[in-house]
């Protein structure tokens, strides 16, 4: 090899070098995963209220509670009845 030449060779080792890691950093960036799919929507049945479930069963959290003819609510998730009956 020609002296005058190894610089040169050495330079474009290191700029390839370079440019290889650059891309391997850079390609998980620009590889994006497939769009999920979005969420079904289905309908509340009519009259459906969101009021705080008092068991544990749901947590103490805000379920959705359907009418019952008695006047009272009955949470869909864990079948507790809110409410007294009229």
């Amino acid at each position: 090899m020609n002296t005058e030449l190894a610089p040169y060779v050495g330079a474009v080792a290191v700029v390839s070098a370079a440019a290889i890691t650059w891309a391997a950093r850079v390609a998980p960036l620009v590889a994006r995963p497939t769009e999920p799919e979005p969420a079904s929507f289905t309908e509340p049945e009519p009259g459906t209220r969101w009021l705080r479930c008092d068991t544990t069963t749901c947590g103490h959290l805000t379920r959705p509670h359907v009418p019952q003819p008695d006047g009272t609510w009955v949470c869909t998730v864990c079948a507790d009845s809110k409410g007294e009956p009229q």
